[in-house]
């Protein structure tokens, strides 16, 4: 009578530990895919948040440009000192870069485009972000930039008319 009720009680704790364990699992599996689905969200939020920096800052570039009757370059405080920056512009007073000033230093002109602009790492959240210069034929001399994520997401900024656009998501 002894080992029939321990084998009853051996046998329930067995499948109560598998129900257990099988519901840990469904809770962890919703908990990931919550975790990874919000990860993405912060990510696209924070690159917006740069975009429109960017998109900030342009502006302001201009406008100072205006102020201080056109010259070469604009003397704008640093954020995280009383120093001022230089930043270069072009003759239309967009924030813009020499075609040869970008090769010396070893990056594409969009890459010095950006670290004129954001003053911080092409970086979001461990993520690198990429700098492509697109030619447009019309504006040899100005350049159009596309700032991307490895997850499709980007912005583009047109030094010939200072524009920068929404965060998109790229097809295909």
């Amino acid at each position: 009578m002894i080992t029939a009720t321990h084998s009853e009680k051996r046998e329930r704790t067995t499948a109560e530990l598998f129900i257990v364990a099988v519901l840990l699992g469904c809770f962890m599996t919703l908990f990931i895919g919550y975790y990874f689905n919000q990860q993405t969200k912060v990510l696209t939020a924070g690159f917006q948040t740069l975009a429109q920096h960017f998109k900030n800052t342009t502006v302001i570039v201009h406008a100072q440009w205006l102020m201080d009757k056109q010259p070469p370059v604009v003397k704008l405080l640093s954020l995280n000192s009383t120093a001022k920056v230089n930043i270069t512009v072009n003759t239309k007073g967009w924030l813009d870069i020499g075609k040869t000033t970008a090769l010396d230093y070893g990056n594409s002109a969009c890459e010095s485009i950006w670290k004129l602009a954001m003053n911080i790492p092409m970086s979001l959240m461990k993520n690198s972000i990429e700098a492509i210069e697109i030619h447009d034929e019309r504006w040899p001399e100005y350049h159009k930039c596309r700032y991307l994520l490895s997850t499709g997401e980007y912005f583009e900024y047109t030094s010939v008319t200072g524009e920068v656009t929404q965060v998109q998501v790229k097809n295909g």
